[in-house]
């Protein structure tokens, strides 16, 4: 896990079916409470990639794209 403006983000890919050689990206946000558990906030799904590797940065990316939306609000 990464942290990021005070937030937590993990980018993992998710194999698109056992014989399929594409990775699905996937961003995780999470948050630390006050009583210092850490807690999901967030989840967004992204694009296909051919590459596991290339599917986990781009999880990070929109794990980005999400923090920054939350702390605009």
């Amino acid at each position: 896990m990464i942290e990021y403006k005070g937030y937590f983000m993990l980018g993992t890919a998710l194999m698109i079916h056992p014989h399929s050689p594409d990775w699905r990206a996937l961003g995780t946000v999470f948050a630390k409470t006050p009583q210092g558990s850490v807690v999901e906030v967030d989840r967004v799904g992204g694009p296909v990639f051919t590459t596991k590797e290339a599917a986990e940065r781009h999880g990070l990316v929109l794990c980005r794209a999400l923090i920054e939306e939350k702390t605009r609000e």
